[in-house]
């Protein structure tokens, strides 16, 4: 650049020396031939400063972001790497990753590491509910990334499980989580369901300031884990007993996934409980459905007291329950019977052929919502195969059933759960008028109904410092917490004791 810039300053000096020469002819047409050649060198040397100068420049700050990356390159090398692996626990609304368990290539002395000295940043895919608000202009059909900093409550050294232990490569960080932060899970609002976030990322790192010592005594700055976490290989305390890859297919050609549970084997014969999903926990990763409706509990010591052990059904629908075209229709379910019916009998009839120690005369079946329709659907279609039913906040249209379909089932002890505020499935479309019609000619309904959905546990506050809020929707919460009662009666004690 700098040649060319001495090329255009000597051509210039030509040129002026050429016009001061010559005869008054020659200086006239010279001068007519210099202008020109003024001009034009002018506008090369203009042009070649100008691209000196945005070189310069240009170089200047690659200079800078090399500088940067190399320094930001040596801090790193000199980290200490790491991976990462998540434990998901299930909650009232859903699934939480409570803790993240880092491991990295040196032991860390447990004296050196607490809660202050880390910093956790979340960047998860999220539906972008923001696009819902009116005037926005953004795709809400694209989803987004969220980024939100999780709140470290304590960090410890630990095993390759996240239990404690001394002086340890392993270092588990418990994470703040409620009912608004932290879940693994995408909901979809078009599409209805939900599914394992895609990307979902823990930044782990070392707060500005902070270190940790390995077990020999030298001090550690920096960290660098792999901020990607695989689900895959992921601890779930609540589904350690449980096995999650079942899969079934009907002589229709449809396939079900499904969790289940099995008691102890103790030559005694015990009673087999369904469970139904809702319509956001379909698919084919029977995580979703058990952690999705906070299912657990049924594989929990207190259920399993109640019930003197009890198998446990989970299938999972690739759709809807409530579909009931091929062509997929579901959300407008008159009351008519889902293309899944004969296929989940099929599943049911095969489990309980594969576990001799399954109580024919003991199978209770429930759901929730969609699971609540499908709850309904089969208890309409096979009045006799069940030992007693338990629909939650159900969505089978009062409309579609008969007064045949519900004299079949007047002898079947039926426990119906809902809230009153439920603006997802109305009662008085729904739960209310199949009540009213059954209790007319039947002394077997049993109904837990509840004003609104909220936590109980004093755990989870709103900003008002109440109890926190859920959907009306979601009573199956009450449910699980076992919170259920009618005049005194406990709802699992109840369903421990049916018998067909």
């Amino acid at each position: 650049m700098k040649r060319r810039v001495l090329a255009s300053s000597l051509i210039l000096m030509v040129t002026f020396g050429t016009i001061g020469c010559g005869t008054t002819t020659q200086n006239a047409e010279s001068t007519e031939v210099a202008s020109e050649a003024v001009s034009e060198a002018l506008a090369e040397a203009e042009e070649t400063v100008e691209e000196t100068v945005e070189s310069t420049e240009t170089e200047a700050e690659e200079t800078v972001e090399s500088t940067k990356k190399e320094e930001e390159n040596e801090n790193m090398g000199n980290a200490l790497k790491g991976t990462q692996k998540v434990v998901v626990i299930g909650q009232d609304y859903g699934p939480a990753v409570s803790k993240t368990i880092v491991k990295l290539d040196e032991k860390i002395s447990s004296d050196s590491v607490s809660a202050d000295s880390f910093k956790v940043v979340e960047t998860k895919e999220s539906f972008n509910w923001a696009a819902l608000t009116p005037g926005s202009k953004e795709d809400s059909s694209k989803h987004i990334e969220l980024e939100t900093e999780r709140v470290v409550t304590d960090a410890y050294t630990s095993d390759e499980n996240g239990e404690k232990a001394d002086s340890s490569e392993y270092v588990t960080l418990e994470l703040m989580y409620n009912p608004e932060v932290g879940s693994p899970f995408c909901y979809d609002l078009f599409k209805g369901n939900n599914t394992i976030c895609n990307p979902y990322d823990l930044e782990v790192s070392l707060k500005d300031g902070q270190t940790i010592k390995t077990d020999a005594g030298e001090a550690v700055s920096a960290i660098d884990v792999d901020k990607k976490v695989d689900f895959d290989n992921a601890i779930y305390p609540d589904l350690a007993n449980t096995d999650i890859t079942g899969k079934f297919t009907g002589t229709d050609g449809k396939t079900l996934c499904y969790a289940s549970y099995e008691p102890e084997d103790d030559g005694v014969k015990h009673a087999l409980v369904i469970w139904l999903h809702g319509a956001g926990e379909g698919g084919a990763d029977p995580r979703l459905n058990t952690l999705g409706n906070k299912v657990t509990p049924l594989f929990g010591e207190e259920f399993q007291k109640v019930m003197g052990g009890a198998y446990v059904l989970a299938p999972q629908c690739p759709t809807f329950w409530m579909q009931y075209k091929e062509e997929g229709d579901w959300m407008d379910n008159p009351g008519t019977d889902s293309i899944f019916l004969p296929t989940l009998k099929e599943l049911i009839d095969d489990y309980v052929a594969a576990h001799e120690n399954i109580d024919a005369d003991r199978i209770i079946i429930g759901g929730c919502s969609n699971g609540g329709y499908m709850t309904m659907d089969m208890i309409l279609n096979y009045p006799d195969f069940f030992a007693a039913a338990y629909p939650v906040c159900e969505a089978y249209n009062d409309k579609g059933i008969t007064d045949e379909q519900l004299a079949a089932i007047k002898d079947l002890p039926v426990w119906f759960i809902y809230a009153e505020n439920d603006t997802t499935v109305n009662p008085k479309q729904f739960e209310e008028p199949t009540i009213k019609r059954l209790s007319e000619i039947s002394e077997n309904v049993h109904t837990s109904v509840f004003k609104d959905v909220h936590d109980t546990s004093d755990t989870f506050k709103g900003q008002d410092g109440q109890p926190y809020q859920y959907m009306g929707h979601w009573s199956w919460i009450y449910f699980f917490n076992n919170e259920c009662e009618e005049n005194g009666v406990n709802m699992w004690q109840w369903m421990s004791e049916q018998h067909r």
